[in-house]
């Protein structure tokens, strides 16, 4: 049972500090003395934080963060940037699979196999379903992108970043060479994907 004298309740009516008065006795009654020590200190007005406290820490944090951002935004350049090439070397690869297409269709139809591909040495467009060169469509128009069939093409979709010119060159009554060439921008900066490609009279 804790033990209070007259003269501590004396000392207590005086100077008017029972309550942390009784505290420090439960403390030094139930606590061994180092932890005591430590409750008590603990049981003592703590100091609040300081405005130019706050500003510098403010300023600490936001050193820190500087670089987090920046490398996070190099990230996504960076993701943007190997996005954008893959899809112009996928597209680039397609314009020169559609010219193959229309020359093995001269095949099977027995017709010379560049009938049809003589007059885009100016540049041309094709799609993903055409049948035959287009010259009517300037190359340098975009490409537009259908969103429901993830398809890029010229007659439905949204404009893209991407224009595809095809130059055919004949080179002999038995060869021609096919350039696919893609341009778009990067942030501004012009950018170029171009894919040479030879076909052959192999029926002869």
């Amino acid at each position: 049972m804790l033990q209070i004298s007259k003269r501590e309740f004396q000392l207590i009516s005086v100077f008017g500090h029972g309550e942390q008065y009784v505290r420090q006795k439960i403390v030094e009654l139930f606590m061994p003395p180092h932890q005591g020590s430590s409750l008590r200190s603990n049981l003592s007005p703590q100091r609040g934080f300081t405005l130019v406290e706050v500003l510098v820490a403010l300023v600490l944090l936001s050193t820190a963060l500087v670089p987090v951002f920046m490398l996070a935004s190099d990230s996504i350049r960076l993701t943007e940037r190997i996005k954008n090439s893959l899809i112009s070397a996928n597209l680039a690869q397609e314009g020169v699979e559609i010219v193959r297409a229309l020359r093995d269709a001269n095949w099977f139809n027995g017709v010379a196999f560049q009938t049809g591909l003589d007059g885009c040495t100016e540049g041309c467009v094709v799609q993903y379903d055409s049948t035959a060169l287009n010259t009517d469509i300037l190359p340098s128009a975009p490409l537009l992108y259908d969103v429901s069939t993830g398809l890029y093409q010229y007659s439905t979709g949204e404009p893209s970043l991407f224009s595809r010119k095809i130059t055919i060159t004949i080179i002999s009554p038995e060869q021609m060479k096919v350039e696919s060439e893609i341009n778009w921008n990067d942030r501004s900066i012009a950018k170029t994907m171009k894919l040479e490609y030879f076909l052959f009279d192999w029926a002869q």
